[in-house]
């Protein structure tokens, strides 16, 4: 019979060994899950201030929008046309939330000899709410590829 003590004394040390390798892994886990939850608030940017705040999205939106009026455009009339009712739009979709000052000047008149002659239009756009302001110039060029 001393054989079976030795068997069952390995058992038993085997046995301990055993808990001891499952509680270890189990701290371990917890350790690392505890950890991650510490750092996770800080690992996570907070973009809820820029999602909050949708000037800078309205004010390029608008932007690309009245530079495809102007590429899209067939004739300087149409040009003429198609920008005076996209201002409207701009106008009455901007009541609504902020205050935005769209304005173009066609630096160049449409000539009647010439309906393809080079037509500067100028822009300035500028979107006002509380706490910000974004505003900018800039140009198209119509017929699209006329310019420098």
């Amino acid at each position: 019979m001393p054989g079976k003590r030795v068997a069952g004394a390995e058992a038993r040390s085997f046995g301990r060994k055993a808990q001891f390798l499952i509680i270890t892994a189990v701290v371990i886990v917890s350790i690392f899950y505890l950890v991650s939850k510490w750092m996770q608030p800080y690992s996570i940017p907070d973009a809820s201030e820029i999602v909050l705040s949708e000037q800078p999205f309205v004010f390029n939106n608008v932007k690309e929008k009245a530079l495809e009026v102007v590429a899209t455009s067939s004739s300087c009339s149409e040009l003429v046309d198609n920008l005076d009712e996209f201002k409207t739009y701009v106008d009455t979709f901007a009541f609504k939330k902020m205050i935005v000052y769209f304005d173009y000047t066609l630096n160049t008149p449409c000539y009647s000899y010439d309906p393809r002659f080079p037509i500067l239009v100028l822009f300035n756009i500028r979107i006002q709410s509380i706490g910000m302001t974004v505003s900018d110039r800039f140009y198209g060029f119509w017929p699209p590829g006329s310019g420098p």
